[in-house]
């Protein structure tokens, strides 16, 4: 079930890959951190989708406003002048937009390390990235705060990633 329309997705996959973009590692996007965030929307962040909705918006209108084209258009310089703005809450257009980008980028970045069942963590790339392992069954030693050698391992198995 998703909760966005395909014009707030397009804007929300444009902000989600500025905010954890791809390098010589999967981004956001790539991970399937908008899907997470989507599916959350629609469920357990239902409450939030009505933000969601307006702030996107405002986001878009902003930038055809200021700028004369879509958010999704603007090259990667210009819509980090735009988050930026965003983030320290000097885009008066947009109500309460520190609040709004601190609860986008709370999301994209749970969308990057959750569980996969979720939607997002693709083939565990979020957990390889931080040498997650995983929900290991059978794991003696506590791994929290240590390196742990062996292959990442989600609830469900299927998502089982060979290093």
């Amino acid at each position: 079930m998703t909760a966005l329309t395909r014009r707030e997705r397009r804007t929300l996959d444009a902000i989600a890959a500025r905010i954890f973009p791809a390098t010589d590692t999967p981004g956001a996007v790539e991970v399937g951190a908008v899907d997470y965030v989507d599916r959350a929307l629609a469920g357990a962040y239902r409450r939030l989708l009505p933000r969601y909705r307006r702030g996107l918006g405002e986001i878009e209108r902003h930038s055809i406003e200021t700028m004369s084209r879509s958010f999704t258009e603007l090259v990667p310089d210009e819509q980090d002048a735009v988050l930026l703005d965003l983030e320290a809450g000097r885009l008066t257009t947009i109500r309460d937009g520190a609040e709004l980008f601190r609860i986008i980028r709370r999301h994209v970045l749970e969308g990057v390390f959750c569980e996969p069942q979720y939607g997002g963590n693709r083939d565990l790339a979020g957990w390889r990235l931080v040498g997650f392992p995983g929900q290991q069954h059978g794991y003696a030693n506590a791994y929290i705060n240590k390196v742990v050698d062996i292959p990442p391992i989600a609830v469900d198995s299927t998502q089982t990633v060979e290093s």
